[in-house]
């Protein structure tokens, strides 16, 4: 037994001897609130980075979009929840030109597996609010009753001075899975991280009685770490890169997808191919009703439209195997649905069940954040070397209503290679 080790030596960790974040800011002439690419460059390559640990950090102010005056106290207006994310339709990140990940409709994205992979309560209270994580309680802009938009609009309205400022940490985690997954530090890339502006009313959530808004954004910045190895770690790294050395990586990588909804009781969406090595892993689904670019509309809630069940088809193989029987989310019929969701988090990165606190509670999923989670991790041999075709079929209880969109995230498997010529890297895939 280990505590009988009485001789066993104190290990201590000195591998590294400097870790420190730098900032980079867009480059020169970026509009940071027009439509278009907001892009921030790190040219030199004789680095060793850490990018699972970078994060970017936007400051700004949310203000009358009339004359940029600002909102009193009593106004019932703020950011949405995860609203940075709603200010973009795609963000991309590439290593020397390659891309390693790019993510459209990160609003809903982020939002969908934010829910599934943060903890309980206590995230949204701390190093959530943080990066503007405060999830809603209810479906409206009310200070009591949404006590999530109750807390974003005093942390943004009413606690600055000037009212309205903002200034919130996103990790680079939170928007690519390469980060969340891929934990070791990178040499001899160049880096690009490119973002692409929308308009704002998406990250806006407001009754109306508020006057409408915009979010001016001041400053962007992408803080990455810069790593010093210890002199003996340090003449082993550059060895490996001398020696041209390949270096396998292998990630998991987001895909989202949306397509309206026409007004039926059984809806077929076929979503892009996947090929070897590239498997879909999860897939998870859900719906939103008339949620796009309107400030009275909470773009970070989903809808269950009368849902009666849904599956998955991987070429000819279904997930699950059982229908959803009797699934009825008015009826409070829906419990196999929320287990399914609350498994993710416990399945996804190996987390004890009993201690693993979800974000969301039954009577969430059922109002507000009604998702489909398909563990399609298990596969057979054929399926595993073969082109996917991936396919969503769902069915509803009555046809459904107009202005509905179709949102969908495939997390995949990648595969690539860090390939050195002997002084830098380049992406082979």
């Amino acid at each position: 037994m280990n505590i009988l080790n009485i001789t066993e030596k104190t290990q201590i960790d000195e591998a590294v001897d400097a870790y420190e974040h730098h900032s980079y800011e867009p480059i020169t002439g970026t509009n940071l609130n027009n439509p278009g690419e907001v892009r921030i460059n790190i040219e030199t390559q004789d680095l060793f980075t850490h990018p699972s640990e970078s994060y970017l950090v936007f400051d700004g102010q949310l203000v009358k979009a009339a004359d940029d005056a600002e909102y009193a106290n009593a106004d019932v207006i703020s950011l949405t929840n995860n609203g940075l994310m709603h200010l973009f339709s795609n963000i991309k990140y590439q290593l020397s030109g390659q891309e390693i990940e790019s993510v459209f409709h990160p609003r809903q994205a982020t939002t969908m597996l934010g829910l599934l992979k943060y903890p309980g309560d206590d995230f949204k209270k701390s190093v959530g609010l943080n990066q503007l994580w405060f999830k809603d309680t209810g479906a409206t802009a009310h200070l009591q009753n949404n006590t999530g938009f109750g807390a974003r609009q005093q942390y943004i309205i009413q606690k600055p001075d000037p009212n309205g400022t903002l200034s919130f940490r996103v990790p680079l985690k939170h928007i690519f899975w390469f980060c969340d997954d891929y934990d070791k530090v990178v040499y001899g890339f160049k880096h690009q991280l490119t973002l692409v502006r929308k308009g704002d009313n998406d990250a806006i959530f407001r009754n109306n009685a508020a006057d409408a808004g915009k979010v001016v954004l001041t400053k962007l910045s992408w803080y990455v770490s810069h790593v010093l190895p210890a002199l003996e770690q340090k003449l082993v790294l550059y060895k490996t890169i001398e020696s041209k050395a390949c270096l396998p990586v292998g990630y998991r990588m987001i895909q989202c997808d949306s397509i309206p909804v026409p007004q039926v009781r059984t809806f077929n969406w076929r979503l892009s191919d996947k090929s070897s090595p590239e498997k879909p892993r999860w897939i998870i689904a859900a719906f939103q009703t008339d949620k796009s670019g309107n400030q009275e509309h909470n773009p970070s809630i989903f809808d269950h439209c009368n849902l009666t069940n849904m599956f998955v088809m991987l070429n000819s193989r279904r997930y699950p195997e059982i229908d959803y029987d009797g699934n009825n989310f008015t009826q409070q019929k829906f419990a196999r649905v929320y287990g399914d969701a609350v498994a993710f988090r416990t399945k996804y990165y190996g987390l004890e069940e009993l201690v693993s606190s979800p974000n969301i509670h039954p009577s969430d999923l059922k109002g507000l954040f009604p998702m489909f989670v398909f563990d399609v991790t298990k596969q057979s041999e054929t399926l595993k070397n073969s082109v996917t075709d991936i396919q969503i079929k769902a069915q509803f209880s009555e046809n459904v209503a107009a202005n509905i969109e179709a949102v969908a995230v495939a997390i995949s498997d990648k595969s690539l290679i860090f390939q050195s010529d002997g002084q830098k890297m380049r992406v082979e895939y």
